[in-house]
C-alpha cells in the first residue's frame, strides 16, 4: 500500500498541519515503546528539522551501542533493510544514521497517510 503513495502526495502531506501533527504523534509513540523520548514543539513549519535532530541522535546512539534494539525499532516502524539501501535521491544524507532517520520519518508519515485513507474509506 505504501507504494501507492506518490512522491508528490508525500511531499504535499509534509506541509499539511494535520498530517505533520499525526506523524509527530506516531514518532513519539513508536520511540517511547523503546524508552526514547521525543519532544515536539508543535511548530509545523519546523517539524521535520526538529524531529530529525532528535531522532538522528537516538539512531546514532543505537547504531553504536545497541544494534539489536535499533533493528527492533525499525521492525516496529515497519522499515526493512531493502528500504534502507541508498538511492541517488538519498545521497544528500552523509551518514547512515541520517539516512535511517530520514527513512523513519518518511515511513511514519506513510503510516499516517495509510491510516487516514482507510479511515475515510470506512465512513
Amino acid at each position: 500500500m505504501s507504494e501507492l503513495i506518490s512522491r508528490s502526495e508525500l511531499e504535499r502531506s509534509k506541509r499539511e498541519e494535520k498530517f505533520v501533527l499525526l506523524t509527530a504523534q506516531q514518532v513519539k509513540k513508536d520511540f517511547a515503546m523503546f524508552g526514547m523520548q521525543v519532544d515536539f514543539s508543535g511548530n509545523v513549519n519546523f517539524a521535520y528539522h526538529e524531529l530529525f535532530q532528535q531522532l538522528s541522535v537516538h539512531v546514532e546512539n543505537l547504531l553504536t551501542t545497541n544494534y539489536e534494539k535499533l533493528k527492533s525499532l525499525l521492525y516496529q516502524i515497519d522499515l526493512n533493510e531493502k528500504e534502507l539501501t541508498r538511492t541517488n535521491s538519498d545521497l544528500q544524507f552523509p551518514s547512515i544514521s541520517e539516512l535511517i532517520t530520514h527513512k523513519i520519518l518518511e515511513r511514519e508519515l506513510k503510516k499516517v497517510l495509510i491510516r487516514e485513507y482507510f479511515k475515510e474509506k470506512g465512513q
